[in-house]
């Protein structure tokens, strides 16, 4: 494993994680804010379009990477294209021009994310990968942390618009980091194009472990309500938030050095699992702290999901088409995980709090059942791809 090379970029991963969190949280509430004019339900609309649009880039901008073989220049292009967009967002009039302009930033930040992804694959050996991934994973949790404690005290002063010069400032820093830090580590080349018919094992993978992301999307939009509902004050809601991604930063390596010795599908199984059982704790919850264990075991089996999932397509990619491998996923997965808040609010108007759970329940029940019968029932450490998809170190 190139370890100074995987600290640099977990030291990129913790300042560009410092956005995404706070968008999912924030970026709604400032559509739907006065001075914007947005309706609720058309500022989350917004939130899931930009990330499925942005999902949609990953198996192009993938593609293009690995045929390449570069990878830090399309981290420099997404940090510096998207830049400019998300400092105009206070400045244009009207909710309709600043979604559409942080729909545009974020298609720019997702041409470099098949190339993060697979530059942390190419540097770890296949033994080594749910470390690495571990590793990044818990950069992304600390810096999500700072960012939310941040955003709360610089948004309490000035407001909502100040979102966005904070997350340009931060992403100066990621440019900088990427410019000064990350090397331009040249990759085997994906000099011939795959044929559809070799997607098909890794795209009933991406489906299988991602149906649980309609669920999870949801859960992850309503914990904020829920708690609010069950008595929490802003502080405590921001309590709530801050233990789950706290767990995710103390568990994501050792974790993933667990996935290393276990196997990514037995892993994927096991992070599952635990979902299932915090959003049945979610469920049950009489009052907000109760939703501290909940968050944290939430959190802990997305640590295990995102090494072994990662480590799984990374592991099993043919040389040079790992960035296309990993957008591939990276596309279904997304796109499941950013429909769910739809998905989940209409089971919230049909069924209520049961309705939304339950949803999320039978979901990740799927994806369990879904990966037994196809994966571990059918040899333990999880088949390739495909016949022809050995492990690439």
């Amino acid at each position: 494993m190139a370890r100074s090379d995987l600290v640099s970029l977990s030291l990129y991963s913790l300042l560009a994680s410092n956005r995404g969190g706070v968008f999912v949280v924030y970026f709604p509430l400032f559509l739907s804010s006065p001075a914007e004019g947005a309706s609720v339900p058309v500022a989350l609309a917004f939130l899931s379009a930009a990330y499925v649009a942005a999902s949609i880039l990953g198996p192009l901008s993938g593609r293009w990477s690995d045929r390449l073989g570069r990878r830090r220049p399309f981290l420099l292009a997404a940090e510096l294209g998207a830049l400019p967009l998300f400092l105009a967002i206070p400045f244009v009039p009207g909710y309709l021009a600043a979604g559409t302009l942080f729909l545009a930033a974020q298609v720019v930040l997702s041409l470099g994310s098949p190339a993060y992804n697979a530059y942390a694959g190419d540097l770890s050996a296949s033994t080594e990968r749910g470390r690495a991934y571990g590793l990044l994973n818990a950069a992304s949790q600390g810096g999500a942390i700072a960012g939310f404690v941040a955003t709360a005290f610089l948004i309490t002063a000035f407001g909502y618009a100040v979102l966005f010069p904070f997350v340009a400032a931060v992403m100066v820093g990621t440019v900088l980091v990427v410019l000064f830090l990350v090397p331009d580590r040249p990759v085997a080349r994906g000099a011939t194009r795959q044929p559809w018919s070799a997607y098909r094992p890794l795209v009933g993978f991406s489906v299988v472990v991602s149906i649980r992301s309609l669920g999870a999307g949801a859960v992850g939009t309503f914990v904020g309500v829920l708690a609010a509902e069950l008595g929490a004050n802003p502080f405590e809601i921001a309590v709530v938030a801050i233990a789950g991604l706290l767990t995710g930063a103390l568990t994501s390596l050792p974790l993933g050095r667990w996935v290393d010795r276990s196997g990514e599908i037995r892993g994927i199984w096991y992070g599952t699992l635990l979902t299932f059982g915090s959003t049945a704790l979610f469920l049950v919850a009489p009052a907000w702290p109760e939703l501290l264990p909940a968050q944290a075991i939430r959190f802990a089996g997305m640590a295990l999901l995102s090494t072994g999932m990662l480590a799984y397509v990374a592991n099993r990619a043919l040389p040079g088409h790992r960035a296309e491998d990993l957008g591939v996923f990276s596309l279904i997965n997304s796109t499941f995980w950013s429909l769910g808040p739809l998905a989940g609010g209409v089971a919230l108007e049909f069924g209520g709090k049961v309705g939304l759970f339950g949803f999320a329940l039978a979901t990740t029940a799927i994806s369990l059942v879904g990966i037994e019968l196809t994966y571990l029932a059918r040899g333990g450490r999880g088949r390739a791809l495909s016949p022809t998809r050995a492990r690439a170190g």
